[in-house]
């Protein structure tokens, strides 16, 4: 029989071995956790890129829409759109938006003559040569410092250029450029570069062969990729470098990078960024910060808790007297091991949360962060019963319900997105993450999860979505929103048999006001007017802005007849009439201003939308014609 001093050394081994066994599974678990999660920060990362590209994207093709909104677009009216959507207040890192006109070689010294007749004599082509086709710059804002550089340079005659804008040409869709030097740039402080091309037309076409037939040009915009990139990498916490390539990572191809140093990451991947119809390759390595914030105490804990428990163990058959004290020990250092467990738990973000597997869903545990989501202590759910559950919004508490009770039946984790309510900053949208913890016969003992505050990222991409539908100046629906208004008014129609009708507005001598007043009071009048318009139409009625100083409303619920429904649409446009002829206050000035209005009425989908809208444009035309300030139809009596 063994002696007790060998029965303690050999406790002591098999317990050092089993400790090890399990920290070493759990520093695996842990590796891949860290793992995941660095992996979860460069997709993030890949997502916020792709999404600030996509708002650029937003930008062109409302600059396209404009063009296609209007006959004519002078470079005074190019300035007032560019200037009026706020590019570097909302979209910082643009280096501009231009227009770049298509000009075919007999057509180039009339052309140059033109523009130099704007009050630009030393206007040309740029660069030299005779080619079968150019492609010039023509409008560029903000026209000043370096964009002055790419005024008349014909972006045909790069290789790299011509490829991304015939792609754009022949699909009818953004073109992203390769790796390029932009002409804005100077003898120092030269940056990789590329462009963005949207085509323009000069009316619909089908397909390809159409495309280029109708082709009258394209709008863009370029980035230095250091300034844009750079500026969108600097809002976000720098736990990963990235290097961003066009195509293929190789040097030459290098758009951007973050490296500074010569430290060797730990972790590395590598993740397309499609867009544009081009592949750019991002390659992105962990940081030291971010490898040392990673580190998690899991496994040093496990194997000093296994140390712990041995030596505990060694202790008590050496004797009681030493097993005592050691025990003593071992008690403080299990407190001290709990107080930052605890330390751990509560310094996380958010709230971390422990219930019972099925209703109420009684707290058994939850962290401190209730206090900012529900601004309720722990207290309230452990000591006073109440749950998690009371808080979640009405609308939302059938359906939470629902994912957590399936997740548990289906031993899955869960997540899910919902609505809290909060006594003192309202409501609030919340992330649930959890897992149910299932006993060996199968059976949930309880959840645990993490609850986190979500309403900013909510809010953002709200303000994201709303940049393709909402004019910027007048906070009105734009073209695309009437477009999608239109053609569900139209089915409606159709369904219940009723007519509307679209009213057509143009301001009258709008021009003269921008050209005496300026462009803040021509804004501020179409404000105003915005604001009317609102005023003088029905609750339910759809009042869009349609571009520069033209409106259109769309009238629902106009009768069975189309007599009636000229007789009300009639007498909803004199309320329009008299209501923009009263005297606009635009600053110190009374303005009194027009409007020219066309209507016309529609039961149906016999016709297209877009044919609608252009009989309501004729309309408006025709009472410009006949003296302005007036009413017409040319719909059948």
């Amino acid at each position: 029989m063994l002696d007790r001093n060998a029965a303690a050394w050999i406790a002591l081994g098999l317990i050092v071995l089993l400790t090890l066994a399990v920290w070493r599974f759990f520093d695996v678990q842990s590796e891949e956790r860290i793992r995941d999660r660095f992996l979860h920060r460069a997709e993030s990362t890949r997502q916020a890129l792709v999404l600030r590209l996509q708002a650029y994207e937003q930008t062109l093709q409302g600059a396209s829409a404009f063009f296609a909104a209007n006959e004519t677009v002078s470079r005074t009216d190019w300035g007032s759109y560019v200037g009026g959507l706020q590019l570097d207040r909302y979209l910082p890192g643009i280096q501009g938006t231009g227009f770049a006109l298509l000009v075919r070689p007999e057509e180039r010294h009339t052309h140059e003559a033109g523009v130099r007749g704007e009050g630009f004599p030393s206007y040309h082509i740029h660069p030299e040569g005779t080619r079968e086709i150019y492609s010039s710059i023509v409008y560029m804002e903000p026209f000043g410092g370096r964009n002055l550089r790419a005024f008349g340079y014909d972006m045909y005659s790069d290789p790299v250029r011509r490829e991304a804008m015939e792609r754009a040409r022949d699909t009818g869709k953004l073109a992203l450029s390769g790796r390029v030097i932009l002409v804005q740039e100077t003898d120092s402080g030269i940056q990789p570069g590329f462009l963005m091309y949207l085509p323009v037309y000069r009316g619909p076409a089908a397909d390809a062969l159409e495309r280029r037939a109708s082709l009258l040009g394209f709008v863009f915009s370029p980035f230095r990729a250091h300034d844009m990139i750079g500026g969108l990498f600097a809002e976000v916490p720098r736990d990963v470098e990235i290097e961003l390539f066009d195509h293929n990572p190789v040097a030459e191809n290098l758009l951007f990078s973050t490296l500074t140093g010569a430290h060797t990451p730990h972790f590395v991947t590598t993740l397309d960024v499609e867009f544009g119809g081009r592949t750019w390759v991002a390659r992105f390595s962990s940081t030291p910060f971010f490898e040392s914030d990673a580190q998690s105490v899991e496994a040093p804990l496990i194997l000093i808790t296994g140390v712990t428990v041995g030596l505990m163990l060694f202790a008590v058959i050496h004797g009681n007297a030493l097993y005592r004290r050691r025990m003593s020990i071992a008690a403080a250092r299990l407190a001290q091991s709990r107080d930052d467990f605890r330390m751990l738990v509560e310094s996380m973000p958010g709230v971390v949360f422990r219930t019972r597997a099925g209703p109420p869903w009684t707290v058994i545990h939850v962290s401190r962060g209730t206090q900012d989501i529900f601004d309720k202590p722990p207290e309230y759910f452990i000591k006073e019963g109440h749950t998690i559950g009371e808080f979640v919004h009405p609308d939302d508490r059938d359906r939470v319900h629902d994912i957590v009770q399936a997740a548990i039946a289906s031993r899955t984790p869960y997540e899910v997105e919902f609505r809290v309510r909060n006594r003192l900053r309202g409501l609030r949208w919340v992330i649930a993450r959890g897992q149910p913890n299932i006993d060996r016969s199968g059976r949930a003992k309880w959840v645990d999860g993490l609850i986190f505050d979500i309403t900013e990222r909510r809010a953002a991409e709200a303000a994201i979505r709303n940049l393709a539908f909402i004019d910027a100046l007048t906070q009105l629906p734009n073209r695309r929103f009437l477009m999608d208004r239109l053609r569900q008014g139209m089915a409606n129609s159709d369904r219940k048999q009723h007519f509307n009708a679209l009213l057509f507005i143009d301001l009258d001598h709008f021009k003269d006001v921008n050209d005496k007043l300026g462009h803040d009071a021509g804004d501020a009048l179409l404000i105003e007017v915005a604001n009317r318009l609102k005023n003088s139409v029905r609750e339910g009625d759809t009042v869009v802005r349609l571009g520069g100083d033209e409106f259109v409303v769309m009238l629902e619920d106009l009768g069975g007849s189309q007599h009636e429904a000229q007789t009300k649409t009639a007498h909803i446009a004199d309320k329009v009439l008299v209501a923009l002829n009263r005297p606009h206050e635009i600053g110190e000035h009374a303005v009194t201003t027009t409007p020219s209005i066309g209507y016309t009425t529609f039961r149906g989908q016999e016709v297209s939308a877009e044919e609608l809208l252009r009989r309501a444009d004729r309309a408006m035309y025709t009472a410009k014609e006949g003296g302005r300030n007036q009413i017409c139809s040319l719909d059948a009596a």
